[in-house]
């Protein structure tokens, strides 16, 4: 018999992307990347076609998957730099993503030329394999993203903590077979301790972040109903704290029955 609720764990997959994507970024290079060709793509000048909120997301991505932590994102017309500290190594790089027309482009700073070309080739991979999930998934996939501080100005015009919040970002794909429902307000913040914490309702949510961002409305996760090969992906708010995880209940459409998948968030 089935219990109301079954524990999921996805901190496995997590992980295990997670180091795919490091080892994907990884790359042996050496020189410049000028000269393109199968092996090495000529990345100086290559415009990737993608827009400019996912190019801020890979940069992000690229300077973590390589123990960089965000120190600093600024945002500038159609520019964005987002800046991070390996301590290890004790360096600081960053990546400028640049939108046009066609897509974006992206102008590494370090202080090699040997972490520059990594930087930029990160990127490429990065970009390459954007959100898929391999092998293909037979269930559903649900990921959550924690912004707060400077890195939260990746997705947002400001940083969050002056008003009072931090923002988890929630995707869910359905790759199962049964029709699932999404609701916001079943999504919950796991604090250090353990505790955990219940989201800002929608509304809320919309009248602290107006001012700031005026498109607010338009980034929240919303109540949805999921059938096979359909995903959503949304923002939920929670009040201004130290996180370590997030838990969401995806509901069966035609049962009621809720089960519980419980996400580790990536440490910066």
């Amino acid at each position: 018999m089935r219990t109301p609720h079954h524990q999921r764990s996805v901190e496995a997959f997590c992980a295990a992307a997670g180091l795919a994507v490091t080892l994907l970024s990884g790359g042996c290079l050496s020189g410049s990347l000028a000269g393109g060709n199968a092996a090495r793509p000529n990345l100086e000048s290559k415009v990737f076609a993608i827009g400019c909120d996912d190019a801020r997301r890979y940069a992000a991505k690229t300077l973590k998957a390589r123990s960089y932590r965000i120190t600093d994102v600024t945002r500038s017309g159609s520019q964005t730099t987002v800046t991070g500290r390996n301590e290890a190594d004790k360096v600081t790089s960053s990546l400028t993503v640049t939108c046009q027309g066609d897509g974006v482009t992206v102008q590494p700073q370090g202080h090699s030329q040997w972490v520059r070309d990594g930087l930029r080739f990160g990127f490429y991979q990065i970009t390459e394999t954007a959100d898929r999930v391999w092998p293909p998934p037979t269930g559903p996939v649900v990921t959550m993203d924690l912004f707060q501080g400077p890195e939260a100005k990746i997705e947002f015009p400001a940083e969050l903590e002056p008003l009072g919040v931090v923002a988890v970002r929630v995707k869910v794909l359905n790759a199962g077979e049964r029709t699932l429902r999404v609701d916001p307000l079943r999504v919950q913040a796991v604090s250090e301790s353990g505790s955990k914490a219940a989201p800002l309702s929608g509304a809320d949510a919309a009248r602290r972040l107006a001012e700031s961002d005026p498109g607010i409305d338009s980034k929240l996760l919303r109540p949805t109903r999921l059938h096979r090969g359909e995903s959503v992906v949304g923002f939920v708010f929670f009040p201004a704290g130290a996180y370590s995880g997030g838990s969401l209940a995806l509901i069966d459409d035609q049962t009621g029955e809720a089960d519980d998948y419980d996400v580790a968030f990536a440490i910066s």
